[in-house]
């Protein structure tokens, strides 16, 4: 039987220099752990406020806990059911505690299944613990290599692609959400593919980026959004020292390693998974209603002068604009709530769809997916929609050599996006403050939002032209990102124990920014008539990048060892190189006959006069990242184990030209 007690200790350095057009970061980063005594585990010991009455029935118990040998076991927790009164095993496995004489011990240890023990009239206790041999044997991911849970020194949390793929979101990130001790992961706002942001063990810098390194399949990615949740087999987040020091300084924020499913020998199966979600907003905002809406801009509009207070008092029929309103504001008592958030911010409806293909033969393996997302927003003109395929190849040349393939194209389009408009705020809260009376409802003559200073103070938010509906519906922010990534990696298994790996893997990535804002968006409506001006402004960037790495690594299970004994080296290199290019180009006041398409097919042809036209391009001076790193993993009877870690990383980051 196999019994783990472990303890961590990690330890890790880096060192930089900076140069004019790209800076240098070199460094050794090394991590060590070695346990000569099983991991005492931390114990919160509460006060004990018991009454009279409880103390009396109290008593105080002791016990021994074995492991399946007979060996004691050092810093088991011992815990009374329901509080925090508890202890841990010493050196000799045991332990003394007051409990009342009802309770229940809950006696726990990582490795081993925990159990409930009841009191009674006991006062000692001899707890034989039992090893979880699931969780010990689960393998793990802690970079360029897996490893089995019970060989592990460093701090590794994980998710299973199982617990992901029932998650109905459109980003792997969220399905990871309080699924992962030490990760916080939190949206940037409600919107569909809206940005998320990941902590390991939180922050560890005020001015530098604290998001930690990305990798699918062992490839450095920049998000998780294009990876549908049904591929996934397993995601492995890499938390301290010990386990990202391999990466040296990329990995200072953690590493989060997610692989794909792969290809399966069996009969050729077909695999579908899908949802339909329906959304709808929890809560909206209360507002004021008409009547009381009205009293309070009254007083504003009376405080800021004549010039404001009569043509609002012209255009709702109060105060000295009576009219045929011979109730003036209390008319509006009466008036119907009309609250604009509900049509900016609504029900909608996403789906789903994940289809596979696998199969194959002992020699001949094959993976063929397919996925399709439709991630509709609640606020209106929003949505994030994602078209992929992907396929992988395992072919066995010979017993101890394959080769792999492993491709993946996805499309992701996204609309919507919380810009401001010209002083009105977000476009999103905009529609908080606009005024809860329908234009058919006001008393008062409409012409005198063209009078005084209305028209200064008013107009986008009391004129139903420039309503938050209208102007959302005139704006269009379409972000294109498609992405191609392909590699091709080789196993060699030389001899019992020696196992060589390369891989070469080519990532390719093209995005389109198209955003155009219409006459309404950008004010161009002739106050007099409401006629286009102009039909509106277009921005248009492009941006192209690429990414190219190849990776070696030999690997050496010295099997000749003494049984108590194992002993596993890792060694190995990587290289990678990456650049790109972008475009930009914006013009405004188009001519008021063009259309969105019109303005983008014709860039050039805006109105001169009034507009303006502004372009710009670049291109990135490669990237490159040569690293070189070994792992040792040494295990003493299944009990005690050493891990050190050595890496050498010289980054160069892209700079423009």
């Amino acid at each position: 039987m196999e019994n783990v007690q472990k303890t961590r200790r990690l330890f890790a350095s880096a060192y930089g220099c900076k140069a004019s057009r790209s800076f240098l970061i070199w460094g050794l980063s090394a991590a060590m752990s070695i346990s000569v005594i099983p991991m005492m585990a931390e114990i919160s010991v509460g006060e004990k406020n018991y009454d009279t009455q409880i103390v009396s029935q109290t008593k105080t118990i002791t016990g021994t806990i074995i492991d399946e040998t007979g060996e004691p076991m050092i810093g088991v927790s011992v815990l009374v059911q329901g509080t925090t009164t508890g202890a841990v095993t010493d050196l000799d496995g045991k332990f003394t505690l007051e409990v009342p004489a009802n309770a229940t011990l809950v006696v726990s240890y990582i490795g081993y299944k925990t159990q409930n023990v009841k009191v009674g009239s006991q006062n000692t206790f001899a707890i034989k613990m039992e090893s979880d041999n699931e969780v010990l044997d689960e393998v793990v991911v802690i970079g360029y290599q897996t490893i089995k849970r019970k060989d592990l020194t460093g701090s590794v949390a994980s998710v299973s692609g199982k617990t992901v793929s029932v998650m109905p979101v459109s980003n792997v990130a969220q399905a990871m959400q309080g699924k992962l001790p030490g990760v916080n992961i939190t949206s940037q706002d409600g919107r569909p593919d809206a940005a998320i942001s990941i902590r390991v063990r939180g922050g560890g810098s005020i001015s530098q980026s604290n998001e930690p390194l990305i990798l699918v399949d062992g490839v450095t990615v920049n998000s998780l959004n294009d990876i549908p949740s049904d591929q996934v087999e397993s995601i492995d987040v890499l938390k301290d020292a010990s386990s990202t020091a391999i990466y040296g300084a990329r990995g200072a924020n953690g590493v989060i390693l997610v692989t794909t499913k792969g290809a399966k020998e069996g009969k050729v199966s077909v695999s579908y998974n899908g949802y339909v979600k329906f959304n709808t907003p929890t809560k909206y905002l209360e507002t004021l209603d008409p009547y009381d809406y009205l009293s309070f801009v009254w007083g504003n509009a009376a405080a800021s002068g004549d010039a404001y207070r009569l043509p609002f008092e012209k255009l709702y029929g109060i105060g000295d604009y009576l009219g045929s309103n011979t109730e003036g504001i209390e008319s509006y008592r009466n008036t119907k709530n009309y609250n604009i958030q509900k049509d900016v911010y609504n029900s909608s409806v996403s789906h789903n769809h994940d289809l596979s293909v696998s199969g194959g033969t002992e020699k001949t393996k094959v993976l063929f997916a397919m996925n399709y997302m439709d991630e509709q927003g609640m606020k209106l003109n929003s949505y994030a929609k994602r078209g992929g395929v992907s396929l992988k190849i395992n072919q066995k040349l010979r017993d101890n050599l394959d080769i792999n393939l492993d491709t993946r194209y996805s499309d992701m389009r996204t609309m919507g996006d919380e810009g401001t408009t010209n002083g009105s705020g977000s476009l999103l809260s905009s529609s908080y403050r606009f005024r809860p009376i329908a234009t058919r409802d006001i008393l008062g003559d409409l012409n005198a939002l063209r009078e005084g200073n209305m028209e200064m103070y008013g107009r986008q938010s009391t004129w139903d032209t420039y309503s938050p509906v209208a102007r959302i519906g005139d704006y269009d922010p379409l972000y294109i990102k498609q992405r191609l990534r392909g590699t091709l990696s080789l196993n060699w298994r030389l001899f019992d124990g020696f196992a060589y790996h390369t891989d070469f893997t080519l990532n390719q990535s093209w995005e389109q920014d198209k955003i155009w804002g219409g006459a309404i968006y950008n004010n161009y409506l002739d106050d007099e008539t409401g006629a286009k001006l102009y039909a509106g402004n277009v921005e248009y960037t492009k941006r192209d990048s690429w990414g190219l790495r190849w990776t070696n690594t030999i690997s050496y299970d010295f099997n000749f060892l003494p049984k108590q004994h194992r002993l596993n080296i890792l060694l190995g290199h990587e290289v990678t190189d990456s650049g790109g290019s972008k475009m930009s180009i914006s013009a405004s006041h188009f001519p008021s006959n063009f259309t969105k398409d019109n303005a983008f097919a014709m860039i050039n042809q805006y109105d001169a006069d009034h507009g303006t036209s502004k372009f710009s391009s670049g291109v990135d001076i490669p990237g490159r990242i040569l690293s070189f790193f070994g792992r040792a993993n040494y295990t003493l009877m299944d009990r005690y184990l050493f891990t050190v870690t050595v890496s050498y990383t010289h980054l160069t980051l892209p700079t423009k030209a």
